[in-house]
């Protein structure tokens, strides 16, 4: 994480295939790192018999609860997916105390139409703090907008060269 923040590109977003240990490289750059920013994960003990998916404030150290839920995996369609990214995302994104580094793990095509996350997302980016984040594949208006942002680099995780990352 050192090396991005010493240039002009003090953001490091890691992409790639699902399943490929783009979120266990972040959590091995966070070691030792007081963060703040957030983490989604997928639960099944929250609503049993359903996956669902939360937004985890690091500050906070949360677990998976009807609070932080964002939605059911897959998500459905007219649901209240981007109402929960606003209020949850903008929330992890303006912690009460800052941290080392800003994590987003991970931005995806579920937050498609929360245009306060995006607008939170974006005022990150042109902010002070270094951002370490995980940026789903997809060819989305968010994906373009963080992987081209001038600010950002972005690398790709791959099987060739993951042990090298790690």
């Amino acid at each position: 994480m050192d090396a991005p923040c010493m240039n002009k590109r003090p953001h490091l977003f890691l992409t790639g295939e699902k399943g490929i240990g783009k979120s266990t490289l972040l959590q091995k750059l966070l070691v030792g790192r007081r963060a703040c920013g957030f983490r989604t994960v997928k639960a099944v003990e929250v609503y049993l018999g359903r996956t669902s998916l939360h937004l985890l404030r690091l500050d906070r150290q949360e677990r998976p609860t009807e609070e932080n839920f964002l939605c059911f995996c897959p998500p459905v369609p007219g649901g209240k997916t981007a109402e929960a990214f606003d209020r949850l995302g903008c929330e992890a994104l303006a912690p009460e105390e800052a941290g080392e580094v800003l994590v987003m793990d991970e931005l995806g095509a579920a937050e498609a139409g929360a245009e306060a996350f995006r607008t939170a997302i974006l005022q990150a980016l042109e902010g002070d703090i270094p951002i370490l984040g995980v940026l789903q594949k997809a060819d989305t208006e968010l994906f373009h907008l963080v992987a081209e942002h001038p600010r950002v680099r972005l690398v790709e995780v791959r099987k060739e060269n993951r042990d090298l990352l790690f």
